[in-house]
This record gives C-alpha cells, structure tokens and sequence, in this order.
C-alpha cells in the first residue's frame, strides 16, 4: 500500500472512531437521562422548595442559562484558523450542552401524553401520569419559567453590554 493510501485509510480510520465516540457519548447524554428523569421526579420533586411547581420553576429558569453556558463559549471557536486554541472553547461548552441535555429530559417527563387507542391513556412506565397527575399544568408552569428566564437572561446581556460601552473610552 502505498504511504498516500495508508495517510487516506488512516484518516478515515480516526474519523471514523470518532464518529462512532461522539454517537455513543450522544446517545448515553440523551437516553440516559430521559431514563432516570422519572425517578428524579419522584425522589426530588416533593422535598424541593415549592414542590413540583418549584422544581419546574428552577428547572425552567435554569434552561436558558445552560443554553448561554453551552453557547458562549462556542463564539470563539475559529476552528477554520486555530484548531489547538478552538479545542479547550469546545471542552468548555461540553457542561453547558449536558445540562440543557438533563434538563430537557426533566422538562420531558412533565408533558401529559395523548390519548391513544392502542396503549391507553398513560405510558408503560406511568411516569408521566404521575407527574401529571400529582402536579397538573407542571409542563406549562415550566414552559412560562423558560420564557421568564430566557427574557431576563437577554435583558441582562443587553444591560452588561450598554453598560460596557458607556464605559469604553470614546474614540477620538
């Protein structure tokens, strides 16, 4: 084999471990929590401060900060001009995604299936009809901490960024 033959097979060799490591870590981040975000609810949502609603709430809230912790540090990758100083940026926006990931699969859990002819009215596992059950409207309470969060969130980004520019000295 010639060495431009073994350069090319090797390549894809790396891209192909790595393809098959960024699927299993995708998947493990996405089934995983949606597979004990059930026994979150019942094992947390009771004793925390509010109850179900305030689990909801501080989730909700929570959700467009993991989104700016993943985000933020991905406005500096250049991986076009940099690939070494572009790597630790993407290491940082890792926790970030993983967080929305957990809770996303939290916020999952709230939402109150439909009625179906073939399985009834609750899942198979019953999560859902508890949550919803014990707590109704949770999915909505939630949503509305989103959308609070998301605004004051932006608002504050608007605010830091006014204020950094009132303090730049002014060109002359």
């Amino acid at each position: 084999m010639s060495e431009r033959h073994w350069k090319r097979a090797r390549a894809f060799g790396f891209a192909f471990l790595v393809l098959l490591i960024s699927v299993g870590a995708v998947t493990a981040l996405v089934v995983g929590p949606l597979a004990w975000a059930g026994d979150l609810w019942h094992e947390v949502a009771p004793d925390w401060p509010g109850g179900g609603y305030g689990f909801a709430v501080s989730a909700g809230l929570l959700f467009p900060v993991s989104l700016l912790l993943f985000g933020a540090p991905l406005t500096r990758v250049k991986w076009k001009t940099d690939r070494a100083r572009s790597l630790p940026w993407i290491a940082l926006a890792l926790p970030g995604g993983a967080l929305a990931v957990i809770i996303s699969a939290v916020a999952l859990q709230t939402w109150h299936p439909k009625r179906s002819h073939r399985y009834g009215f609750c899942s198979s596992a019953g999560e859902y009809c508890w949550i919803s059950g014990r707590y109704p409207y949770v999915s909505l309470v939630g949503l509305a901490a989103t959308v609070v969060g998301a605004v004051l969130l932006i608002t504050a980004c608007g605010l830091y960024a006014r204020r950094r520019r009132a303090s730049e000295p002014a060109a002359t």
